[in-house]
């Protein structure tokens, strides 16, 4: 008796829960499609017939199913973007996974008030848009590469450099940094370990998942960037993907068969590595909330 007056009393509580409940999950779900239904259109669309994809009202499936795009598409110039892309993506990655731990590791265990000042001066810097310093960067690369006789523009490296000392990748390390235990440094020390012995024997084992987080985001960021690329790449040969998707728009006409292959072919690599590397990614997000 006692717990069916119990149920009876707890009943409308459970019932405003579960329509909370089913609230949010229709509220994500639409959200979710939200952002799934481009990248659906596109990958749709890639495998229609041209005049198919011309067709008003348009078809959500194809009526018409070819690969003619795909393999139109695939020529050496467009392989060539496709390995700038991932060249740029990946040593920016692996240059920041290097430097950002480093600094954070001298930040928050070797804390002084130059630190503080550098990494208040770091913050900053993410408060200001990439465009306001663009015009800036450029001169300095051509500064560079008369003082040092290096190509800086129009090469990998001139890509690269900008992105040695990465805002969000020292502070994302650095709230990671707070989690690694002080004794440990302690007892490593007493075992007449280095500065950099430590760093890479005992921090970096407790750090590795949110360096894989940083990976995955540096190279999203990276494999997505326009403006920079666009700025350093003078020809087509050193045009990433982002860059080169635009010659597939004519200027009286748009192939929009080749261009949505293209496209389709551009989202699989992050795709990919957002299926199998997700919970590194929320790992990541969560991360940044951390004090």
């Amino acid at each position: 008796m006692d717990r069916l007056r119990l149920r009876i009393s707890l009943a409308p509580a459970l019932m405003r829960m579960r329509i909370e409940k089913t609230a949010l999950y229709l509220g994500l779900g639409m959200v979710a499609l939200l952002f799934f239904l481009p990248i659906y259109w596109v990958i749709v669309s890639s495998v229609k017939a041209s005049d198919e994809l011309l067709r008003i009202p348009p078809t959500w499936w194809p009526h018409t199913f070819t690969l003619e795009h795909h393999i139109r598409v695939w020529t050496p110039k467009f392989a060539r973007y496709f390995l700038n892309s991932l060249v740029y993506a990946g040593g920016v990655t692996l240059v920041v996974i290097l430097t950002s731990p480093l600094v954070a590791f001298a930040l928050v265990k070797h804390p002084s008030r130059f630190g503080d000042f550098f990494f208040r001066l770091i913050v900053a810097t993410m408060m200001v848009p990439f465009a306001v310093y663009v015009v800036p960067l450029h001169g300095l690369l051509l500064q560079l590469q008369r003082l040092l006789g290096i190509p800086m523009l129009n090469t990998y490296w001139g890509m690269i450099l900008p992105w040695v000392v990465y805002p969000f990748g020292i502070f994302l390390m650095r709230q990671a940094m707070y989690g690694v235990p002080d004794d440990l440094i302690d007892a490593a020390k007493i075992d007449g370990a280095s500065t950099l012995g430590i760093f890479w024997m005992v921090v970096v084992p407790l750090v590795r998942g949110h360096i894989m987080a940083l990976a995955i985001f540096s190279f999203i960021f990276r494999y997505n960037d326009l403006l920079w690329p666009l700025v350093v790449a003078s020809t087509d040969k050193m045009y990433p993907l982002t860059v080169g998707l635009m010659e597939f728009i004519g200027s009286f006409f748009v192939e929009y068969g080749l261009i949505t292959a293209a496209a389709a072919a551009a989202i699989l690599p992050v795709l990919v590595l957002y299926i199998f590397l997700q919970r590194y990614i929320i790992q990541g997000v969560a991360l940044t909330g951390f004090k």
